[in-house]
C-alpha cells in the first residue's frame, strides 16, 4: 500500500514543485529550452503517477479517514491533475516548436493549477484525529512544501546542468536559483516544526508522542534520518550552492546540487514512511 502511494505522491509533487520553482525565475532571461524540459518531465511524472493511481488499488490503513466529512473527492483530484498535465504538455510543445520564452502569467497559471491539485490531494489523507481545522491546515502545508523541496531541488539540478551547456545565460540566474532553494528548504523546515508543535499542543496533548517518535527503541532512526539527512544537511548544502554560485563557480554549484537532491530524496522518503505509520505529515 505505502510503496504505491509513496511513488504516486513523489511523482506528482516533484512535477508540481518543478514548475513552481522555475516560475520564480525571470522567464525572458532563461533559455526557452529549459522550460521545455521542465514541461516535458513534469508532464511525464504526472502521467506515470496518474497511470499507477488508475491501475493500482490504493488503500489506506485504518488511522486515515473518518476525521470529518469529505471536502473533496478523488474524482476532483484526478481532474485537477489532468488539468495540470495538459498545461505541462502545452508548455513542452510550445517550447519544443517555438523559441519564444513563456510569459510569467503563463508559468504562474500552470504552477497554481499544480498547487491546487496537490492541496486537494492532501485532504484525501486526513486522519481520524481532531480538531478538523488542524488536519485541513497541516496536510496542505506539508504536501505543498514537500512538492517545493522535491521539485525545487530537482529543477535546480537540471538548471545547473543546462547552465553548463548554455553559457550565454547571465551568471546571476544560478544565484537566483540558489535563493529559491534556500527559500523552499526554509519553508519545509518551518512546516515540519509547526506540525510537531501543533500535534504536541493541539492534536495529541494527552500523549507524549514525541518520546516515541524520537526514541531509537522505536522508529527514531527514521525520524532522525528525516530531520538530519532530509532537512539539516540540505540546509547546509544549499548554503554551499549559494556560495559557489555567487563567485561564478557554476560547475561546482551544479555538482553540489546533485548531492543535495540525494539527501532531500532520502529525507522525504523517511518522512513518507513516518506519515503512513503515524499520520503525522512530516
Amino acid at each position: 500500500m505505502s510503496i504505491s502511494y509513496i511513488l504516486v505522491l513523489f511523482l506528482t509533487q516533484m512535477a508540481v514543485g518543478m514548475v513552481v520553482s522555475v516560475a520564480l525565475l525571470p522567464p525572458k532571461a532563461v533559455d526557452p529550452r529549459f522550460y521545455g524540459s521542465i514541461g516535458f518531465w513534469s508532464a511525464l511524472f504526472t502521467a506515470v503517477a496518474l497511470f499507477v493511481r488508475h491501475r493500482s488499488t490504493l488503500t489506506l490503513s485504518g488511522i486515515f479517514g473518518g476525521g470529518a466529512p469529505a471536502t473533496v473527492s478523488e474524482a476532483w483530484v484526478f481532474a485537477a491533475f489532468y488539468v495540470f498535465l495538459g498545461l505541462c504538455v502545452f508548455l513542452w510543445l510550445r517550447m519544443r516548436f517555438g523559441e519564444r520564452s513563456p510569459s510569467r502569467p503563463e508559468l504562474v497559471l500552470i504552477a497554481a493549477a499544480g498547487l491546487a491539485a496537490v492541496s486537494m490531494d492532501s485532504l484525501l489523507f486526513r486522519a481520524a484525529l481532531s480538531p478538523v481545522w488542524a488536519q485541513n491546515v497541516l496536510l496542505p502545508m506539508n504536501f505543498i512544501t514537500t512538492a517545493l523541496v522535491l521539485g525545487g531541488f530537482l529543477a535546480g539540478m537540471m538548471f545547473g546542468h543546462h547552465y553548463l551547456m548554455n553559457t550565454d545565460m547571465p551568471k546571476k540566474l544560478l544565484v537566483s536559483m540558489a535563493w529559491i532553494l534556500i527559500a523552499v528548504i526554509a519553508l519545509r523546515i518551518a512546516a515540519v516544526g509547526s506540525t510537531l508543535l501543533i500535534f504536541k499542543e493541539v492534536i495529541r496533548p494527552d500523549v507524549d508522542f514525541l518520546t516515541a517518535l524520537v526514541s531509537f527503541q522505536g522508529h527514531g532512526i527514521f525520524f532522525w534520518q528525516r530531520v538530519l539527512v532530509g532537512l539539516l544537511i540540505p540546509a547546509v548544502v544549499v548554503g554551499m550552492i549559494w556560495g559557489t554560485a555567487r563567485i561564478g563557480s557554476n560547475q561546482s554549484a551544479t555538482g553540489i546540487m546533485y548531492v543535495a537532491i540525494a539527501f532531500v530524496f532520502i529525507g522525504e522518503l523517511a518522512a513518507r514512511y513516518l506519515f503512513f505509520l503515524s499520520a503525522i505529515p512530516l
